[in-house]
């Protein structure tokens, strides 16, 4: 059964781009938006087998599931999910993707609209503390739960997150990092496509700010991003390249997540999509690069055409007639190119597919 609550629909619109507010996406920004095209299930069969509709209900006397501790010290203790603690276990974080729905306010006022936990070891993690795969999922505070959850932050300012806080939060349980990589320009998300930005959207959506210096293209930050801390009412996109790191989270990290051939939940990319996916993505190392790149072509294939273009759309370098003698790999001198930013286009009989490359 496809979600089909309000309180859900949000995730597949924003997550698949069928999001109605696509139009104001920046031009800067449209030809590297991404469509994931894995759909979000609630579950018809639970752990014991069980026929569900794939939502429990739990009683607690617990008012709330935060402290000032966790929130001063950020170690969450995850109460929320620990029946000891008034809270509710997950099922089997292998096959069900668990979205605790509570109040995680703090004295009443709203401290944290949501957290999840990202897949431990991930390149654009390190450095920071791991989660415990046990309690593995998403967590988001009642109140700004779904489309039309619009609650009085202080001082009588009500704020719609629009079901955006959901599709944040989900967007870290598929490895995603805040898109300003929770620092200053010398910090990023691990993500090619998405620009450098000094801080966060500040709640707000700014279409004149411009954090970072990006080269030899500046870029303006991104406050369409669901990975922002920008105003919900502007954010309406995911980059192809954070799309590309979700499905490889998916296949390498969450790969036991069912689809609904099997136990009738969860968010799996059906096989069209994987298919696709493959046969235009591409793995390109080292990057950033300095006199010469590769293109490993050994999981892709019907790429029929590649071009490396610079930022102002002239193509430096293309290959129509890939290796047919067994060849998977590319190498591609960039010794007589300025330095910069460029991308790689790839086609394929399905789609288009496009990846940054900075030359240093």
């Amino acid at each position: 059964m496809q979600l089909s609550n309000p309180k859900y629909d949000v995730l597949n619109e924003d997550f698949g781009r069928t999001n109605a507010d696509t139009t104001e996406t920046r031009a800067v920004f449209d030809t590297i938006t991404g469509k994931a095209k894995f759909q979000f299930y609630l579950a018809t069969v639970d752990p014991q087998g069980n026929t569900t509709n794939g939502i429990t209900r739990t009683s607690t006397t617990v008012s709330s599931f935060m402290t000032v501790q966790e929130v001063q010290g950020g170690q969450l203790m995850e109460s929320m999910k620990k029946p000891s603690s008034g809270g509710i276990a997950p099922w089997p974080v292998e096959d069900y993707l668990n979205i605790w729905v509570c109040d995680i306010s703090l004295d009443g006022q709203i401290a944290l609209l949501g957290y999840a936990t990202p897949p431990n070891n991930l390149p654009n993690w390190q450095g920071d503390p791991p989660t415990d795969p046990q309690y593995d999922g998403v967590v988001v505070h009642y109140a700004v739960f779904g489309r039309d959850a619009a609650p009085d932050m202080g001082g009588g300012q009500t704020v719609n997150f629009l079901g955006r806080v959901a599709t944040h939060e989900t967007g870290h349980y598929f490895g995603l990092r805040h898109i300003w990589g929770d620092g200053d320009c010398s910090q990023e998300d691990g993500i090619d496509d998405t620009p450098n930005a000094a801080q966060d959207g500040q709640s707000q959506c700014n279409h004149n700010s411009n954090t970072c210096t990006d080269s030899p293209y500046d870029f303006p930050d991104m406050v369409e991003n669901y990975m922002d801390y920008s105003d919900p009412s502007c954010q309406n996109m995911f980059t192809k390249g954070q799309v590309d790191f979700m499905y490889s989270v998916i296949q390498n990290n969450r790969s036991n997540l069912p689809d609904t051939t099997n136990n009738g939940g969860g968010s799996k990319p059906d096989t069209t999509s994987i298919e696709a996916f493959n046969s235009a993505g591409l793995f390109i190392y080292p990057n950033p690069a300095n006199d010469k790149f590769t293109i490993d072509l050994s999981k892709v294939n019907e790429i029929t055409h590649i071009q490396f273009i610079d930022v102002t759309g002239k193509i430096v370098w293309e290959r129509k007639h890939l290796p047919t003698d067994g060849s998977t790999q590319i190498s591609v001198s960039t010794i007589d190119f300025s330095r910069g930013v460029y991308f790689l286009n790839t086609t394929s009989k399905t789609e288009v597919s496009s990846h940054k490359i900075v030359l240093q």
